[in-house]
């Protein structure tokens, strides 16, 4: 494992999640971990990772950043509709 994963976060979150008992919460991380796993073994660098993460978090502090999404999408597979 890299040097710099950070045992505290994870650890932190961890005990939120046992704490909170938030099964929606739990699949979610474990879907995450899964996709990024996923994305990964498909040749993804951890850094393109973080990039789509931050993304995603960025998009749901400031909506108005979806537009931007939706064309980025479209790049990636133009037949489909994004909304």
């Amino acid at each position: 494992m890299a040097k710099n994963f950070d045992f505290t976060t994870m650890d932190a979150l961890l005990d939120r999640v046992e704490r909170e008992n938030d099964i929606e919460l739990s699949n979610l991380i474990s879907e995450l971990i899964m996709l990024s796993k996923k994305a990964t073994d498909k040749g993804l660098s951890m850094q393109e990772v973080a990039s789509l993460v931050t993304m995603g978090h960025f998009i749901s502090r400031e909506p108005e950043l979806q537009s931007m999404l939706d064309f980025m999408l479209t790049k990636i597979n133009p037949n489909d509709v994004f909304n």
